[in-house]
């Protein structure tokens, strides 16, 4: 029987050391991707997206920034068409990577996205040119009806995948490389 207490005791005292240390259950952490704005509007031919998101880094994200690692933004888009008497249909699904990374040589910043590169001398600019999404086209005119209602939703987060293997195992390991931002939801009635 005294084995039985020991065992038990050493199981809780794992159990507690495993919840103490695992990023999941020790809560949020600060850093985080949120929706400041957006709005799908027509324009011209097709329906775009305009948003504006703020994008934070923790301190191992800026230094392993600075030391020539890649961050890879995934932003995540989705339309469905709401239906009252079934499920929402889903329409759209679309997404977009925007890498952001830092060049010692001139000391600058570059994000390079399917609109093309930009460079800045800061990181909070270039944070900030990460989190602005301009024109960025999501559907054709046609796929949205007059008289319907729609739901949007979007969010932005940092793709772990892209990461070097041993990062990636760091990231795991830690939790230190979690940024995700919450889904923005928001009704389009075109």
């Amino acid at each position: 029987m005294p084995f039985c207490n020991v065992f038990s005791r050493a199981l809780i005292i794992l159990f507690w050391l495993f919840a103490a240390t695992t990023p999941a259950l020790a809560g949020k952490p600060e850093e985080s991707i949120t929706i400041q704005s957006a709005q799908l509007k027509q324009s011209g031919e097709n329906w775009v997206l305009n948003a504006e998101a703020s994008v934070k880094l923790n301190k191992t994200q800026e230094e392993a920034l600075k030391k020539g690692v890649t961050l890879h933004f995934v932003t995540d888009f989705e339309l469905e068409r709401v239906r009252s008497w079934w499920l929402n249909e889903s329409l759209i699904e679309a997404n977009r990577i925007g890498r952001l990374n830092y060049s010692p040589l001139t000391r600058r910043y570059q994000i390079e996205t399917t609109e093309g590169y930009k460079a800045f001398d800061t990181l909070p600019e270039a944070l900030a040119g990460l989190g602005l999404i301009e024109g960025w086209v999501i559907a054709p005119k046609k796929a949205l009806k007059q008289g319907e209602r729609y739901l949007a939703a979007m969010r932005m987060r940092l793709d772990l995948g892209l990461l070097s293997k041993p990062l990636q195992i760091n990231a795991l390991a830690t939790g230190k490389w979690d940024v995700e931002g919450d889904w923005h939801e928001w009704e389009v009635a075109p």
